[in-house]
């Protein structure tokens, strides 16, 4: 049954079903003309395989669903995209079985880029300039975590999936949490508040920042300057886990971790009791192992020295010690005989060159030095003169001589050749 109003309950026999609500809201909105000029921003952009577009247009304030039906998709002159600013031609559609109103668009033409996805880029680029973003400020997480601070609304899906995570993997860990808003004109202020008062509490190892998936207007709480500060400017390392692994926020930029989920937040935050257990009974293992090896090496260390010699017979240890060193001392006695005897020699042959090069032992051979008055030896006739002094140095003795008569050596060879004759 199809009305064009609602009846009120006094004048009902039976109250509508929610197919008869549905179909009569469909009736009053595209009971008219439902075809629209609309402006907005792109988000949400999917193209299924079947063709058909699905988005969502949005501004400041607000934001509808809307579908473009494949024959119309194939048309379209661009490709669209999030943060696109567009104008469209739609009609007003209620899809009845989902419960709400969505444009079926049937023309769109882009007009540059949104003024969402501008003011984005916008501050995303001051907060990279301020260093926001530099690695160099990232904390890391500690090694274990005994408390988690969680940031997120109590009734999201967000704080299930990371209490499960966290009970699973490390059901002792305590976890304090601050329900906020994560979506509406409130909930920058109120995420801002819950990070500073976590940091004032101080007793939380790690926070974790986020909410479950949604349109880029559902998250742009975590889109906000002032949570951004925030992030950074906490003592204690913060975590980001907003929406899906496809979504990305100022707060992942600036948090010291981006975690695609709330679970793989929640992953990284704690560790795994059982991969813990695992890692610990390796280690028993390996330690029992080692004690073991010890314990055997050590007493076979022990069984033999208790059977060698040195406890056995320890007297016989120190006669064949004394015997040894007198061995070694005769070799020590014998070994310096032998070099004494080496070295008598060496000196005895030494000497004996040593002499027969000596001047002395030539003049006992009679051969003689001659000097001059000032003592220097005289080696040829040449250096002499007649009358002239000298001294002669013979083996026994010195005699004084006068030079009378000067010969070459032509005439002393002729007086030895007259002689032989």
């Amino acid at each position: 049954m199809i009305f064009n109003s609602f009846f009120p309950p006094s004048e009902l026999e039976q109250p509508y079903t929610i197919t008869e609500i549905n179909s009569t809201i469909a009736s009053i909105i595209e009971g008219g003309n439902n075809l629209v000029w609309a402006e907005g921003e792109i988000s949400n952009w999917k193209a299924a395989s079947s063709g058909h577009c699905y988005l969502r247009l949005t501004d400041e304030q607000s934001q509808i669903p809307a579908v473009i039906w494949r024959s119309n998709a194939a048309k379209l002159p661009f490709t669209p995209e999030d943060g696109m600013a567009v104008v469209v031609i739609a009609s007003i559609k209620v899809f009845q079985r989902g419960g709400y109103y969505q444009l079926d668009i049937h023309k769109m033409v882009q007009v540059g880029q949104g003024k969402q996805s501008i003011a984005f880029e916008k501050l995303k680029q001051k907060l990279k300039k301020e260093g926001f973003f530099d690695q160099k400020h990232k904390k890391s997480l500690p090694d274990t975590v005994k408390t988690l601070g969680i940031i997120t609304s109590k009734k999201g899906a967000a704080l299930q999936d990371i209490v499960r995570v966290v009970s699973h993997r490390a059901p002792q860990t305590d976890i304090v949490l601050l329900n906020v808003s994560v979506q509406g004109m409130s909930a920058p202020f109120e995420i801002t508040e819950a990070i500073k008062n976590m940091n004032e509490y101080n007793q939380v190892d790690c926070i974790i920042v986020g909410r479950g998936g949604g349109s880029a207007e559902d998250l742009s709480a975590f889109n906000d300057e002032n949570v951004a500060r925030a992030v950074f400017e906490s003592k204690i390392p913060v975590i980001s886990a907003v929406g899906h692994e496809i979504d990305f926020t100022i707060c992942d930029f600036v948090a010291d971790m981006r975690a695609p989920t709330p679970s793989a937040a929640a992953e990284h935050a704690v560790a795994d009791n059982q991969e813990n257990e695992r890692y610990f009974r390796a280690c028993s293992k390996r330690l029992i192992n080692n004690f073991a090896k010890f314990y055997s090496q050590n007493t076979q260390r022990y069984n033999r020295a208790i059977c060698s010699s040195a406890l056995s017979k320890p007297f016989r240890i120190l006669e064949d010690s004394r015997q040894s060193l007198d061995d070694a001392e005769g070799r020590y006695h014998k070994a310096i005989k032998s070099c004494m005897r080496d070295f008598s020699l060496r000196l005895s042959t030494a000497g004996s060159k040593l002499h027969s090069l000596s001047p002395l032992s030539v003049l006992e051979r009679g051969y003689s030095v001659t000097r001059n008055q000032k003592g220097k030896s005289i080696r040829s006739c040449k250096e002499l003169k007649e009358n002239e002094n000298v001294s002669i140095t013979f083996m026994d003795g010195t005699a004084q001589a006068k030079i009378e008569k000067l010969s070459s050596n032509r005439n002393i060879s002729n007086a030895q050749n007259f002689d032989n004759s």
